[in-house]
């Protein structure tokens, strides 16, 4: 999992390659605005580590407890998930939802995705997509209580990949 906000290992250029998918491209900043109704969600930030297979695009609005961070991060699947076949990254997707809590499979994204909660403040939906794993990322106060909006940028960022 990747902490949006923070660099990655290496340095980050701030560029992403023509191989690796824009994951700036993938959200309009009107898809953003629905988790910010009290405030203005800028153009997104780049960064990639064209050697990772991974990039990244974040957004940031609001001040103190109410500061949100946005990630939408794009990995290729034989850097996540080395040496597994499609169906076991499927099936290692649908198994991390932990039963009895506000996480869940999605059934109409990609071949596998799932909306998954590490706490109330920080939320993930992960698709495995075309042999690339995206997951929208959601960093602030009460970030799972914007699960339907997560799930609705990750179909949205996944219908572009």
């Amino acid at each position: 999992m990747v902490a949006t906000g923070l660099s990655g290992p290496g340095g980050v250029d701030g560029t992403v390659s023509a191989q690796e998918a824009n994951p700036c491209a993938l959200l309009t900043t009107d898809e953003i605005q629905s988790l910010a109704p009290d405030a203005s969600v800028g153009e997104g930030l780049a960064s990639s580590i064209p050697s990772s297979s991974y990039a990244t695009c974040r957004y940031a609005w609001g001040a103190g407890t109410r500061r949100f961070k946005l990630g939408v991060v794009v990995h290729d699947v034989s850097r996540r998930f080395p040496g597994m076949t499609p169906d076991q990254i499927k099936q290692r997707l649908i198994e991390s939802v932990k039963p009895e809590t506000e996480e869940e499979v999605i059934s109409d994204v990609g071949e596998a995705a799932v909306f998954r909660a590490d706490s109330p403040y920080y939320a993930t939906a992960t698709a495995l997509v075309k042999g690339r794993i995206i997951e929208v990322q959601l960093d602030g106060l009460a970030a799972l209580d914007q699960k339907d909006q997560a799930i609705a940028l990750l179909k949205s960022a996944a219908s572009r990949l």
